[in-house]
């Protein structure tokens, strides 16, 4: 099977990080927060990928009945 060098690489270094903070997913995530901070105070801009929340998003789905079927 064929494997994207850039993937592997990606790969290789998502376990040096995790292996860094010894696969401590919390610690791994302080890490990374506090890298996103850092770039912001130097001025990078970061874009969120959570959709911006709509109205319809907010309301609960609905519920539909569920028809009694007779087999």
């Amino acid at each position: 099977m064929w494997q994207d060098p850039i993937v592997e690489e990606i790969h290789q270094y998502r376990e040096a990080h995790a292996k860094k903070f010894n696969y401590d997913m919390w610690a791994i995530y302080e890490d990374l927060k506090a890298k996103e901070k850092q770039y912001e105070l130097e001025g990078w801009r970061l874009v969120s990928r959570c959709p911006a929340k709509t109205p319809e998003a907010e309301q609960p789905p609905s519920v539909l009945p569920v028809e009694n079927q007779a087999n």
